[in-house]
């Protein structure tokens, strides 16, 4: 089992794996590499449940991860490189892969807007804009301004997780956290929000194909 060792200032040793099997050991400077090796052992069976569980993530996505076929709103449709730049019922059309994140910006991005103000006016949420970006570790993001952002990978996601995201980055701008409250806060208005949030992770492959 390979492994990236990742040293720092720190006191404590961690262990995390990315959607695509890569694992990666923070731990202070000084520490050993047959203590790193002991830690990782201790955790062999925490890590080869993970491993495998995202192994059939990718096997059941490996249309997606060639290029071969794109998610839009839950849907496998197909991924054509062509002369324009389209979404049809048919396929997705993009002159290049640099060319699918601005089609669904510009394609989506009212919609889901549309759907998030409507979801925190009707809940008595109190946002100060909605916003559209990429990013490569979030699906969203609110900051203290009460600002909220949207990954716009999220248009590739069933509508479900959509609310979902929405109703997430809504609540942090009450709790500006994770806390027990938060979640509490969460679950008001999601009541599946823990089966809802594990759904989630199940696509995190996706941020980084783009």
């Amino acid at each position: 089992m390979t492994y990236k060792i990742v040293r720092s200032n720190r006191k404590t040793v961690c262990l995390s794996v990315t959607a695509e099997n890569d694992i990666t050991v923070r731990c202070p400077l000084n520490m050993r590499e047959e203590k790193i090796d002991e830690f990782v052992e201790s955790k062999k069976d925490w890590l080869l449940k993970i491993l495998a569980e995202n192994s059939k993530k990718l096997d059941a996505n490996k249309e997606i991860t060639a290029y071969e076929k794109i998610y839009i709103c839950g849907n496998k449709l197909p991924l054509i490189i062509s002369n324009k730049n389209e979404i049809a019922d048919d396929g997705v059309y993009v002159t290049s892969l640099k060319r699918i994140k601005p089609l669904f910006i510009s394609t989506y991005s009212g919609v889901l807007i549309y759907i998030a103000e409507k979801t925190a006016q009707k809940y008595g949420f109190r946002v100060e804009s909605f916003n559209i970006k990429a990013y490569k570790r979030r699906w969203g993001c609110c900051d203290k301004k009460g600002n909220i952002t949207f990954n716009y990978f999220l248009f590739m996601l069933p509508p479900s997780l959509q609310r979902y995201v929405i109703i997430h980055e809504l609540c942090h701008t009450v709790h500006f956290d994770h806390s027990q409250e938060f979640w509490k806060l969460v679950a008001c208005f999601e009541p599946s929000c823990k089966q809802l949030r594990k759904q989630l992770k199940s696509f995190d492959f996706l941020i980084n194909l783009y």
